[in-house]
């Protein structure tokens, strides 16, 4: 038997796959770390931290992250997912923090993988044997669409640090809340809550966390996809070196120093 907190290796994290294949979720951003331990406090469930690699597949172009679609190789708790996101079904607002968009996903061999992460394997392929069938069908043809027999390579990639937390929400429906620390390539750091839930359950679970961001004194900020804040954070990224004086790198953070000689 496991331990508590403990997950098999495999086991889907921090949502399940929906039979239509539309995921929907509630996306709020944090400000910092000290909303998110007031979450975790009024939360009070068990918890199980995670560390998640992602690395993101594209043209040389961004054809994919132009068209709002999503090509992503995800490492977390010893397994491989690869996992394709469609469009957004209507954007997120101050009234909802609810998205929705087509997703598709499956579990990869750690070999198959490795040849992916090194751009020695097509992922198209792949992913038209994800599940549900239907939808990785229509989200595989979206991508060769768009990606125009131009070969999908690793653009780049961010790391994610993800608490699970267990909560109970009125009736005792059993929930599990995503507080994501990510590290975006500009050196920011973003905090997020993610709460993936069934079609069935999202008016009341609306209304539940709504609650309980209220209570955490959170005023609500939607939040857009990692995608496309990890291609701002490129852009910020970009605009720095661009505005930083010539011979004088603009450094930022998780970039060493160099080290000035002594005199």
């Amino acid at each position: 038997m496991l331990a508590p907190g403990v997950l098999r290796c495999g086991e889907r994290t921090g949502g399940f796959m929906p039979r239509d294949g539309i995921e929907r979720e509630f996306k709020a951003m944090l400000s910092g770390n000290e909303e998110r331990e007031r979450l975790i406090a009024l939360i009070g469930g068990s918890m199980r931290v995670l560390a998640q690699r992602n690395l993101l597949f594209d043209t040389r172009s961004r054809a994919l992250a132009d068209a709002g679609l999503s090509l992503r190789l995800r490492h977390e708790n010893f397994a491989w997912w690869l996992t394709a996101k469609g469009t957004a079904q209507g954007a997120c607002t101050e009234a909802s923090l609810l998205s929705a968009r087509g997703e598709a996903e499956r579990m990869l061999h750690p070999a198959i993988a490795l040849h992916l992460a090194a751009g020695t394997a097509d992922p198209l392929p792949l992913i038209r044997a994800a599940e549900p069938a239907a939808s990785a069908l229509r989200l595989a043809s979206a991508i060769e669409r768009e990606a125009q027999g131009a070969p999908l390579i690793v653009v780049g990639e961010f790391r994610n640090e993800r608490t699970l937390c267990a909560a109970s929400r009125p009736g005792g429906l059993a929930v599990s809340i995503a507080l994501d620390r990510s590290e975006m390539p500009d050196g920011t750091v973003e905090h997020e809550l993610e709460l993936e839930i069934p079609r069935a359950q999202v008016r009341h679970a609306a209304a539940w966390l709504e609650q309980l961001l209220r209570r955490a004194e959170i005023p609500l900020r939607p939040a857009q996809s990692k995608r496309q804040r990890y291609v701002r954070a490129l852009a910020r990224r970009a605009g720095a070196r661009r505005a930083a004086p010539e011979g004088r790198p603009s450094w930022t953070c998780g970039t060493p120093k160099p080290t000035p000689p002594r005199r």
